[in-house]
């Protein structure tokens, strides 16, 4: 069904810079937010939080080797006495 909706300037470029990004017609940037905002407002959709939108994700990367035999201040300490004595002149 046709319809017509009159926009700002500014968000007649944003839409126009949004559908060449996307390489869709500004018809379907604007169908898509239309069922999307229709969705949200009916409660289908929740918004995600943070920690959803992570979830996935979390606890996949691993930051070195760590050794459980030492805490985080004994690493510290030990790290920066070795930078000290590179340092120092012989």
């Amino acid at each position: 069904m046709p319809l017509t909706v009159r926009l700002t300037p500014k968000t007649e470029r944003a839409l126009h810079a949004l559908a060449r990004r996307r390489r869709q017609t500004r018809s379907d940037i604007v169908r898509e937010a239309i069922e999307y905002y229709t969705a949200t407002a009916d409660g289908d959709t929740q918004e995600e939080r943070p920690y959803q939108m992570w979830a996935d994700v979390i606890g996949l990367v691993r930051i070195g080797a760590r050794n459980p035999d030492k805490t985080t201040g004994e690493s510290f300490s030990t790290l920066v006495a070795g930078k000290a004595r590179a340092r120092r002149p012989r």
